[in-house]
């Protein structure tokens, strides 16, 4: 199970930006990382992406997060 390697700030954006689908929820977040004003939630986004990216969808599922709707 993957989820030890998010810190709480990265769960939290998966869960409110993301989706089911590993694909989409990177490319959700890289639609919004242009409009990010603050450094640190850019780097939390660019953290996501790239540990998105390192992990299959068998992996990401595992990870069981919800996104808030």
């Amino acid at each position: 199970m993957y989820i030890h390697k998010f810190t709480v700030e990265e769960i939290n954006l998966i869960c409110f930006y993301g989706s089911s689908n590993r694909t989409e929820m990177i490319k959700n977040i890289k639609d919004i990382l242009p409009y990010a004003t603050e450094s640190d939630m850019k780097e939390i986004m660019r953290n996501v992406v790239e540990k998105l990216n390192n992990m299959n969808d068998g992996e990401f599922a595992e990870l069981g997060l919800t996104p808030v709707n």
